[in-house]
């Protein structure tokens, strides 16, 4: 009989994340647990303010079975779980079931409006940053980076801040060889996306409004995107499977992301970022964000990249121990 087991976390960032959406100083998540002949698949809900549509104690009332129908999060989190704990009893990594390869993958460190970029590339190694800006913090910070780190792969993500009169600063960005600019405007404003397509150098993505693969098809014909954002703990895998393919006919690309989550929402991530048709993505250490170890084993970058892991699965399960200080709640059903 499988069992389902649902541990809520509330984990301090060991620095407030400020992004032009608002500022957060904990992740509060749920980690789902599916258990079958003792072997246990892993995923994460984790809801983030103005991203997606619920909240953490909606995802629980959902998975604990409180509530008949699956929040987005949590249906996202169990077909995650699920995927995991296939791959896991088939012995095959998670990320060559989703058919993509295990090659070196850049990191990439978010960096909130408030910190110091310089400090952070320092602190962390990563071999890129992903900037998050907004009108009035944007073209000095990217030129203060780029002249500290002449080589660096620089992105920016605005979280729909700017206005379409306000693109001039956008368009500056070129200067300074940034490789691509993230929701620049509001989610629903894709013509504005597509018209900033047509002037900048560096690829526009489009990340908020992708939240179902009919979603990506309304981007795509709209001329919004050279890269659409698919995020696993907020759609799923078989959605940012379908989006990829999707975005692959178009002749566009992909860009796997999380929602600041812990190691096994970020596993689930490294494997959309190993498919073919992915670039950009956000690759990084869950180290880089909280002061405690999330899961085991832990990653290891190697010149500014990580290999998903070979083993079966997501190569990685939470940290039980570490992580017992921030559990709210933990409960085994079945």
């Amino acid at each position: 009989m499988m069992e389902t087991r649902l541990i809520e976390l509330a984990i301090p960032l060991t620095r407030p994340f400020d992004t032009a959406a608002g500022t957060i100083d904990q992740r509060r998540t749920v980690l789902v647990g599916l258990t079958d002949h003792g072997t246990t698949g892993w995923g994460e809900a984790a809801p983030y303010p103005g991203m997606t549509p619920d909240t953490i104690d909606g995802v629980w009332a959902s998975l604990s079975g409180e509530t008949s129908a699956l929040t987005p999060s949590a249906a996202a989190a169990l077909e995650g779980a699920k995927a995991d704990l296939a791959a896991r009893l088939g012995s095959e990594p998670l990320w060559k079931t989703l058919g993509g390869t295990a090659r070196p993958l850049m990191t990439s460190v978010a960096i909130g409006i408030d910190a110091d970029p310089i400090d952070r590339i320092k602190a962390t190694g990563a071999a890129a940053a992903k900037l998050k800006i907004r009108p009035g913090d944007d073209v000095r910070r990217v030129d203060r980076l780029r002249e500290r780190y002449p080589e660096l792969t620089i992105g920016v993500d605005a979280n729909g801040s700017y206005s379409w009169g306000e693109r001039d600063a956008l368009l500056e960005l070129d200067r300074f060889d940034v490789a691509y600019i993230e929701q620049p405007f509001p989610a629903a404003d894709l013509r504005s996306h597509a018209g900033l397509r047509e002037e900048m150098l560096a690829d526009v993505a489009v990340d908020e409004p992708i939240d179902s693969a009919q979603a990506a098809i309304v981007a795509i014909e709209a001329g919004a995107a050279d890269v659409l954002v698919v995020k696993p703990g907020r759609i799923g895998l078989g959605a940012c499977r379908v989006i990829h393919d999707l975005a692959l006919a178009a002749g566009i690309r992909v860009k796997a992301s999380g929602l600041l989550e812990t190691a096994i929402g970020r596993a689930h991530t490294l494997a959309v970022a190993t498919l073919p048709g992915a670039v950009h993505s956000d690759v990084a250490l869950d180290s880089w964000f909280y002061a405690s170890a999330t899961g085991s084993p832990r990653l290891v970058v190697v010149d500014g990249s990580i290999t998903a892991s070979a083993e079966p699965g997501i190569g990685v399960s939470p940290d039980l121990d570490a992580l017992a200080p921030h559990v709210i709640r933990d409960i085994t059903i079945g």
